[in-house]
């Protein structure tokens, strides 16, 4: 078995069969669901990983530990170098310390699962960016040439190589993917001819409908796992092209990390929220920002009518807060209160 050193390398290296074969255990063991959906991993799956073993030696089980320490670390930090990176040195040296669960997994695999709080003490003492749960999902239209003039998009229920080797790096980047059903491209006209064809902003509407905050809109020259491919992505007041079979996932990956890992050390920020009309409303309200990646605790500050002042300990400051408070749109922002406080608009 050999172990290559960057994820870059496992995903090219892999066969599209392989790569089908681990994006079809990450859905089995994390629970996850690619169909008309996103999947969204838990904070506890941040932490799970799956590495290659080569046998049951302690040796080939440490450096398993060491690869899945790897991908972890891809994925929570939102660099894509970061398995490459010294800073990181000493915490993969010791992936052993964090593992708290292991088995064994189909095709020669290890699945691990690690300590994912003392991960994130750790990249919070040592100044490192840390990349929560709080990920945009995106929309994905990806038409497929099979001739000269014609093709087809690729649905949810597709089983080609390409679409395999796209949802496992997405995976491995803890992006949520949306594919659209074959009634949802019936629903809004969508095929062939459209996709290659048209402006891909047409589709921004779309991808709001289905519940998306952004989108990838490719054009693939065949279904294998290397097809190549030409991708625009939508995010926002954000467009940006890029080329190669899987760039589109990681670009958009690495752009939304850049917008939502948060960094730096913990400080308090307060924040008010407005249409909170009831005890549940309150109760709701408190564990939703309790959940949140970068904030280590919340407080109350004052009551008044139907607004309620928290106190956030947080990471990244007041903009990365409040992009990340609007992501899913329970939290609207509003005009800023006495002294520049940020305030919110609650919808249920």
């Amino acid at each position: 078995m050999v172990f290559y050193n960057t994820m870059a390398q496992y995903l090219r290296r892999f066969s599209g069969r392989y790569l089908r074969a681990t994006a079809i255990f990450w859905l089995c063991v994390s629970g996850l669901c690619l169909g008309e959906a996103a999947f969204s991993l838990t904070r506890t799956e941040m932490y799970q990983a799956t590495a290659p073993v080569s046998d049951r030696s302690e040796a080939a089980q440490t450096a398993a530990f060491q690869y899945a320490m790897r991908t972890v670390l891809i994925r929570v930090t939102g660099r894509r170098s970061a398995d490459e990176d010294p800073a990181f040195s000493p915490l993969i040296a010791n992936a052993r310390r964090y593992v708290q669960q292991y088995r064994a997994a189909p095709d020669s695999q290890l699945w691990v699962a690690f300590d994912g709080p003392a991960i994130e003490r750790w990249l919070t003492q040592n100044g490192q960016p840390l990349w929560g749960h709080e990920r945009p999902t995106t929309l994905v239209l990806l038409a497929v040439q099979t001739s000269a003039q014609t093709g087809s998009v690729i649905a949810t229920d597709d089983t080609s190589e390409l679409k395999a080797a796209i949802d496992a790096a997405a995976i491995a980047r803890g992006l949520p993917l949306v594919w659209p059903s074959g009634g949802e491209l019936q629903k809004y006209h969508i095929d062939f001819a459209t996709v290659n064809n048209g402006p891909p902003s047409a589709f921004a509407e779309i991808a709001r409908r289905m519940g998306s905050d952004g989108i990838l809109v490719g054009r693939a020259s065949g279904a294998t796992a290397s097809a190549a491919i030409r991708w625009t992505h939508l995010f926002q007041d954000r467009s940006s092209e890029y080329s190669g079979t899987l760039e589109g996932v990681n670009r958009a990956a690495d752009l939304y990390a850049g917008m939502f890992a948060a960094s730096g050390s913990l400080a308090p920020v307060d924040i008010e929220v407005i249409g909170v009309s009831d005890l549940r409303d309150y109760a709701s309200l408190e564990n939703y920002l309790e959940s949140l990646t970068f904030i280590s605790h919340v407080s109350v500050e004052s009551l008044s009518g139907d607004t309620v002042r928290f106190r956030l300990a947080t990471r990244g400051g007041v903009d990365s807060l409040q992009r990340a408070l609007s992501l899913n749109g329970r939290l609207q922002p509003i005009a800023a209160g006495e002294n520049g406080i940020q305030r919110f608009q609650l919808h249920r």
